[in-house]
C-alpha cells in the first residue's frame, strides 16, 4: 500500500469502522496487504469513546493505516463518515467501505475497479461476499447482491444467502438494488453529488437507503460476483442481541417510509409475520426468560418508529444479552430462508 502518510494520493482510500473489534481490524488490514492492487490509503475510525481502546488500536495498527477517533459509539453511518471525509480530503477517486471482520482476496479489489472502469455509469459496486466452511460443512454464499422487494413491504434479503457456493451459478456483474455496507466500493464524484450516508438509522438499512439515492440520481448499483472475499461472522447463536432486534424493527420502518415513500406500517406487519414471528420461536426454545424483554424491545422499536424518533437510543442495551456465552449471540441475520437481513 502506497500508506496513508504518502506525499501523493492513492487512488482508492479504504475506511474501517472499528467498535471493540481491534484483532478483526488488523487481520482486515493484513488482508489489504496481500492485494493485487496496493494504490490504496487505509483509515480506520475507532467507533468508541474510550481513550485505551484508542491507544490500543494505535500501538495494533502502526503506520500501517491513519487511526481517528469518532469520540465514541456514533453509529455505523457517521463513523464511517469521519472515514469518508478523510479520504475525500485526501483526493482518494475511489472509496471503499470494509467491514473489519472481512477478508479481502487478491483480486477482490483490481476487479471491482475493473467493473467501475468498463460501466462509467455504475456508482456504487460490491463483491461477492463468502462464509468459510465450518467443519464438516461447506462453504457458502452469505452476500450476492441486495434485493428490496417492495411488493413485500420493502423486505430486504441478499441473493443467494446461505447456499453451497458449489451450487449457485456462474458469477456474474448484475445490477442489484444495494450493495452491503460489510464491502462498498464507490466514487468520489457520487459521494460529492450524492452526499454521505444517513445518519439517522444509527445501525442498519443506512447503506440501503443510500443506495437508493444513489440509484435515483442516475447511477447504477452493482455486484461483481467474480471479485469476491470472506466474511467471518464474529458469533452465531440462539438469541438475537437487543440493539439488533431494536434497530432492525424501527429502521425498517423508517426506511419504507423515508425512503421508498411506502407504508410504514404495513412493513411492520410483513416484519411481525416473518422475521420477528422466527426470531420469537427461538427466544422461546432457547431463553424462555428473554420473552418479556423481547416483547418490549420490539414494542418500544415500533412505537419509537411510529413516532419518527430516530438515531442511537440508550435505553436500548448495546451490549449481547448476559448470557450470551452460554447461548451465543447473533449479531448480523437470520438465516431462515427468505427472511430479513442486516446489511453487515
Amino acid at each position: 500500500m502506497t500508506g496513508s502518510s504518502a506525499d501523493r494520493t492513492a487512488r482508492t482510500g479504504v475506511v474501517l469502522v472499528n467498535h471493540d473489534s481491534a484483532e478483526d481490524t488488523v487481520g482486515c488490514i493484513a488482508s489489504l496487504e496481500a492485494s493485487h492492487d496496493l494504490d490504496m490509503d487505509v483509515v480506520v475510525v475507532d467507533n468508541s469513546a474510550s481513550a485505551q481502546s484508542l491507544a490500543t488500536l494505535r500501538a495494533l495498527v502502526g503506520d500501517r493505516a491513519v487511526v481517528l477517533s469518532s469520540g465514541g459509539n456514533i453509529g455505523y453511518a457517521s463513523g464511517s463518515n469521519v472515514g469518508i471525509r478523510h479520504c475525500l480530503e485526501r483526493g482518494n477517486e475511489f472509496v471503499w467501505l470494509l467491514n473489519p471482520d472481512t477478508r479481502i482476496e487478491p483480486e477482490t479489489l483490481p476487479r471491482l475497479l475493473e467493473l467501475l472502469a468498463d460501466v462509467p455509469d455504475c456508482g456504487v459496486v460490491g463483491p461477492r461476499i463468502v462464509q468459510p466452511a465450518a467443519p464438516g460443512a461447506p462453504e457458502t454464499v452469505w452476500f450476492d447482491g441486495g434485493i428490496v422487494d417492495e411488493a413485500k413491504a420493502g423486505e430486504t434479503r441478499h441473493v443467494h444467502q446461505g447456499r453451497e457456493l458449489a451450487k449457485v451459478s456462474a458469477p456474474v456483474a448484475r445490477d442489484v438494488d444495494y450493495v452491503t455496507g460489510a464491502s462498498l466500493l464507490t466514487r468520489r464524484t457520487v459521494l460529492e453529488t450524492v452526499g454521505l450516508l444517513p445518519e439517522d438509522y444509527f445501525l442498519y438499512f443506512e447503506e440501503t437507503h443510500w443506495c437508493r439515492d444513489v440509484r435515483r440520481a442516475g447511477w447504477r448499483v452493482m455486484v461483481e460476483q467474480r471479485a469476491r472475499m470472506v466474511h467471518h461472522q464474529r458469533s452465531s447463536g440462539a438469541l438475537p442481541s437487543p440493539y439488533h432486534l431494536y434497530y432492525m424493527t424501527r429502521n425498517r420502518y423508517l426506511f419504507v417510509e423515508r425512503a421508498l415513500g411506502g407504508d410504514g406500517e404495513a412493513a411492520l406487519g410483513q416484519l411481525e409475520g416473518k422475521w420477528l414471528k422466527n426470531w420469537r420461536r427461538k427466544v422461546a426454545a432457547a431463553a424462555p426468560e428473554w420473552l418479556d424483554e423481547f416483547d418490549s424491545l420490539v414494542e418500544l422499536a415500533a412505537t419509537d418508529a411510529r413516532a419518527g424518533r430516530d438515531g442511537r437510543n440508550d435505553a436500548v442495551s448495546h451490549v449481547p444479552w448476559p448470557d450470551d456465552v452460554e447461548r451465543g449471540e447473533e449479531l448480523a441475520v437470520a438465516t431462515d430462508k427468505g427472511t430479513e437481513v442486516s446489511d453487515r
